[in-house]
């Protein structure tokens, strides 16, 4: 195992206040998010995130130049860098135009929007396009874009009081919902969901994989004419799923999770004090709608990784995000 944000290139940036979602595009190119902080965290948390000098970044790492480590992406002067939190990341390159274009769940104080930048590639750059904003939008946990200007976001939980959201979280309320943005309309396309995480599209986008974090399942849901979701079945993992990512050439799933939620609360609060354990699960896909083996790729009791939120692979390698602390990259010898 290496360290990703101990690599001594110049071109390298420590990677210590999470890596929490990311995507990988077909030529190893990874895009991933950090400096987590959301309507959610404790007190104490956020305290520690002003003195610790977090922030939020995009990041981009290269599978094929691991040993330059991870750099940090310019962000567009215009943009409230400021006032950026972001987490869920999907990631659209235009087959023609090659065009890259990055959709951000963001928790600016006061609301929950979704950003969209462009990818300057010879600046190493975001430059903004547009935010996405409406009454739909409650506490947002991640996106799943399905063309340059339609999406999937899904709301964690309805309350957006902190206080109010753990009770909801504490009874397993089915307040929960998917809310997908055709380009003019947002709409409510599956409700009564009890705290949806991570989300994702099929290979061919005919499905969509959404990630039941406290009932440590993943639903396989089914894209009608209108964009509204039918669930076709739900399948247990045993452990908490945080994101999902597609290995592009089978369409298999890799999961970042966590197996002990109690501790990951303590550590969402106070990570300078408690560590939470890691696990990372390979599900090989029959076909889109049919898991065939899990496949327990990692686990670690935290020290080495601490809340593990993502995972992505390419050439067998891989990358392990966590919602606050580190990025690991990896040998991956089990599926040889």
């Amino acid at each position: 195992m290496q360290l990703v944000g101990r690599f001594d290139s110049g071109a390298a940036k420590k990677v210590h206040h999470g890596a929490e979602d990311m995507e990988t595009l077909a030529d190893g190119r990874a895009f991933i998010t950090s400096g987590f902080q959301w309507p959610l965290s404790s007190k104490h948390f956020k305290q520690l995130y002003k003195d610790q000098g977090r922030k939020g970044k995009v990041l981009l790492f290269d599978f094929n130049k691991p040993e330059s480590g991870v750099t940090e992406l310019a962000m567009d002067p215009q943009f409230d860098g400021e006032n950026f939190h972001p987490h869920g990341i999907s990631v659209l390159q235009d087959p023609d135009s090659g065009k890259i274009f990055l959709f951000i769940v963001n928790h600016p104080e006061g609301k929950d929007t979704v950003e969209k930048f462009e990818f300057i590639q010879e600046k190493l750059a975001l430059e903004h396009i547009e935010t996405f904003s409406d009454s739909t939008f409650r506490v947002l946990n991640d996106v799943a874009a399905t063309s340059e200007n339609s999406f999937y976001v899904t709301n964690y939980v309805h309350s957006k009081s902190s206080s109010l959201s753990f009770i909801e979280i504490i009874l397993l309320l089915p307040w929960g919902s998917v809310v997908y943005y055709d380009g003019a309309n947002y709409n409510v396309v599956a409700d009564s969901l009890v705290i949806p995480n991570g989300i994702l599209l099929s290979k061919d986008k005919r499905y969509v994989y959404l990630a039941n974090n406290f009932f440590a399942s993943i639903s396989i849901f089914e894209r009608d004419e209108d964009d509204r979701l039918t669930i076709l079945q739900e399948f247990p993992i045993h452990s908490y799923p945080d994101n999902l990512s597609l290995e592009p050439k089978t369409g298999n799933l890799l999961i970042g999770s966590i197996p002990v939620v109690h501790m990951m609360i303590k550590h969402m609060d106070a990570p300078d004090v408690d560590m939470a354990p890691s696990k990372v699960l390979y599900i090989h896909m029959d076909n889109a709608t049919t898991v065939g083996e899990i496949t327990d790729l990692y686990t670690n009791d935290g020290r080495q990784i601490s809340g593990c939120s993502s995972a992505t692979i390419y050439d067998n390698k891989m990358l392990m995000g966590s919602v606050i602390d580190r990025l690991v990259y990896c040998d991956v010898r089990t599926l040889e």
